[in-house]
């Protein structure tokens, strides 16, 4: 018996269960396809407000109530939101699913956003951005995302700034709510863990009775903004360094050979980009790269940190290594370990109730579809070194290239740089 399951209900929500034998507990999250990108430039950052607002106030319990509803019973609530999707999920003892799919139903449907509320929560918000900008680390991945999507709404923070934040009114929100959230297409329910997938559906049908209908219009796809490289200057004692190229989407063909490439330079204390730039050199202490995708496009970001008088070497380093994925095929025994660590992390990954529960959500939001775990070992086993060399020729292009820095770092400095190594 397949293990996936899947009902769509008559409203067009989505549910999607993974059932896993001899776990007790349940993992399930309520996936909205609203996000950042969905938000005009006034209304960023109201996404995230959203999100904060649901756990406020509803008409059957307060804040205090909607946490302890849970936590009384061992589990957990929480939220997240991201620039094409806002979560809320739950783990819980299997016993307790009707309580759960309860609270997920009251905060979504019966949330009353009262003034009192509205501020209190503005307020929370604000002191959560100042608290990502003060956080240099943090803060250089929004410039980078800013330089790189400037013309799309991908650029956009996903907390918004706090000047909006403390504009939003409740009829903002509310207007927001009718015309982008409550939509049965834009949701899926999805759940894995020793859960039924006909009770599941039963409790979606009673607690998620959205409307039929999604919003009009299509979301641009993103066109890069072409070479870019800016230093914005901070006094710290390190600089923060962005360097990345605009990538492929989830469906894409070359996902899995994208994922390699990745591996290969980030994956771990015996990568590439952290043996040549760390070990060998001494230049910094943080480095990594990913691969973070879109429906329809997706970036490839290398970040580091370090002495503003490194940064030009560094950069030169991380070029370097760019340049020899492309020009050269990996071997056997390089690709073999790749294709290793790759099963590996994803296998040890599904020891997660809430990471398997995310892995059904993203297939399903991105590909309509489930892949199983033994199907996805097969395609990285496919991966050839022709397909890692292609797509890093087809990604780590000059002329797409953005790169930010955020500290003592002069723009003068980055000219010095040796961008036609790549």
């Amino acid at each position: 018996m397949d293990r996936f399951a899947k009902t769509i209900l008559p409203n067009g929500t989505r549910v999607v269960t993974e059932h896993v034998p001899a776990i007790r507990s349940v993992s399930i999250g309520v996936w909205v396809e609203v996000g950042s990108r969905d938000e005009s430039p006034r209304q960023n950052g109201i996404s995230h407000f959203i999100e904060h607002m649901h756990f406020k106030r509803t008409k059957r319990r307060t804040a205090l109530q909607i946490a302890q509803a849970l936590e009384a019973l061992g589990g957990t609530i929480n939220a997240f939101t991201a620039r094409e999707h806002t979560c809320y999920y739950v783990r819980i003892l299997n016993r307790h699913l009707p309580v759960a799919m309860d609270v997920l139903g009251d905060i979504l449907n019966n949330s009353l956003f009262t003034p009192t509320d509205l501020k209190k929560e503005k307020s929370v918000v604000a002191e959560e951005i100042k608290d990502i900008a003060d956080t240099p680390s943090e803060y250089v991945h929004d410039l980078f995302d800013s330089r790189m999507w400037k013309s799309n709404s991908l650029g956009q923070p996903i907390m918004g700034t706090a000047k909006n934040v403390r504009a939003l009114t409740r009829s903002d929100v509310v207007g927001f709510l009718r015309d982008h959230y409550y939509q049965g297409p834009n949701i899926v329910v999805a759940a894995t863990g020793d859960v039924s997938h006909a009770a599941l559906v039963r409790l979606a049908r009673r607690h998620f009775r959205w409307p039929d209908t999604r919003p009009a219009g299509e979301k641009i796809v993103p066109a890069h903004n072409g070479f870019s490289v800016k230093a914005f200057r901070r006094k710290t004692e390190q600089s923060q360094v962005c360097l990345g190229f605009p990538s492929i989407s989830f469906a894409d063909r070359d996902r899995y050979p994208i994922l390699a490439a990745n591996a290969y330079l980030s994956g771990g204390m015996s990568s590439r980009l952290f043996q040549s730039v760390r070990e060998k050199k001494g230049l910094c202490y943080t480095i990594y790269s990913y691969q973070e995708f879109f429906r329809d496009s997706g970036v490839f970001c290398v970040y580091f940190g370090a002495d503003a008088k490194y940064v030009t070497k560094a950069t030169n380093l991380v070029l370097k290594e760019l340049c020899r994925m492309k020009e050269r095929k990996l071997s056997a025994t390089e690709l073999h370990e790749i294709k290793e660590q790759l099963k590996g992390n994803l296998v040890l990954s599904q020891e997660s109730m809430y990471n398997r529960m995310n892995r059904i959500a993203r297939l399903e939001l991105m590909l309509g579809k489930q892949v199983n775990l033994d199907k996805t070992l097969k395609l990285i086993d496919r991966i050839t070194p022709e397909q890692v060399r292609s797509i890093a020729n087809r990604v780590f292009d000059l002329d797409g290239l953005t790169m930010c820095t955020l500290g003592q770092t002069k723009q003068a400095e980055l000219e010095k740089v040796t961008w036609t190594a790549l």
